[in-house]
């Protein structure tokens, strides 16, 4: 029986790692083409893209509107405005988002408002797509960071008139949590192909950080799920969210194009693993591939090997809500 301890102290350790503007930024790498811009000083663009180098050891595409104190004070649509048309000229990406910090939080930028007014100013950009989410690091966690700028990119890049009769039967939409790694999607991609489904992937990480080399460098993001594509989710049979995070963002798209939802609240573990696999078998009408069951019974060999082990072992996890529960399945 799994207890859920929460934590009295006063004092929190690496706070920053788990920050909102980091975890938005990483769900926007998993866009095609894509250059997260943090709204803020420059030195919190610093900590989450020397976070990133580290953990991924891949070039890290990210940016900052470098706030200074007095711009801070008189707002920062000058800031802004710069570091937008600086990025769609030298860069090129196809999307720009834009991830508030603790210091335009606190300060009010209303940045959709400037967003609005630096593409009247410069009609160029029209062809850019320029999302902004509000992730102010001195609240919530890295896991919201993300949910929020995945809720904002459906919101903003998913046409919202219903497609009931321009349906594919085997395209489906796919929201991971930010505790899916991106081995993890590659290995989903090809769970769902064994049924015959097309999944879009919404944020693509297995894409743009799996580690592969590109031919040729560019600034931005090297791969992902499309603008295009996610244009595309209106017309999918079915929605996949994974972890509690993505409700919100699974809801937003629902309602937008009317396509149904389930939510999975983990993918770890064997309970899981049946549930999503006898669902999948159930929209398609499929039976499950000798492929799969061969897999599942090297699952259950493997967790009877190993039960002289870890049977009757007691451990402490310390995480966000999802990654606890995607451990403890």
């Amino acid at each position: 029986m799994a207890k859920v301890v929460a934590s009295r102290k006063a004092c929190t350790v690496n706070p920053l790692k788990m920050s909102q503007p980091v975890g938005a930024a990483l769900a926007f790498m998993g866009v095609d083409g894509a250059m997260p811009l943090l709204h803020g000083s420059q030195g919190c663009t610093s900590f989450g893209l020397v976070l990133f180098v580290r953990h991924f050891r891949e070039s890290i595409p990210m940016q900052t509107t470098a706030m200074s104190e007095v711009a801070t004070v008189l707002g920062g649509f000058e800031n802004l405005e710069q570091a937008v048309v600086t990025i769609a000229n030298r860069t090129k990406p196809a999307l720009i988002g834009i991830c508030s910090t603790g210091v335009t939080e606190m300060k009010g930028d209303d940045v959709d408002g400037h967003i609005v007014l630096i593409r009247a100013r410069h009609p160029e950009l029209a062809h850019i797509a320029i999302v902004s989410v509000a992730t102010p690091d001195f609240k919530d966690a890295f896991q919201d960071g993300w949910a929020k700028a995945v809720t904002r990119m459906v919101e903003q890049l998913v046409p919202s008139a219903a497609l009931e009769t321009g349906r594919d039967p085997n395209q489906i939409n796919v929201l991971p949590g930010s505790h899916l790694t991106p081995g993890d999607l590659d290995e989903l991609r090809e769970v769902f192909a064994e049924f015959g489904l097309r999944a879009v992937i919404l944020p693509d990480l297995s894409g743009s950080l799996d580690g592969h080399l590109p031919q040729e460098f560019t600034p931005t993001t090297i791969g992902g799920v499309t603008t295009a594509q996610i244009a595309t989710m209106g017309r999918s049979v079915w929605t996949i969210a994974i972890g509690e995070q993505m409700r919100d963002a699974a809801a937003a798209l629902e309602k937008r194009t009317g396509v149904p939802v389930r939510l999975f609240d983990r993918l770890t573990g064997l309970a899981s693993c049946d549930a999503l696999i006898g669902f999948l078998s159930q929209i398609t009408e499929r039976t499950v591939s000798a492929k799969l069951r061969r897999q599942r019974s090297q699952l259950v060999d493997a967790m009877l090997d190993g039960h002289f082990y870890f049977g009757g072992k007691r451990v402490a996890i310390g995480a966000e809500p999802d990654s606890t529960a995607s451990a403890h399945g």
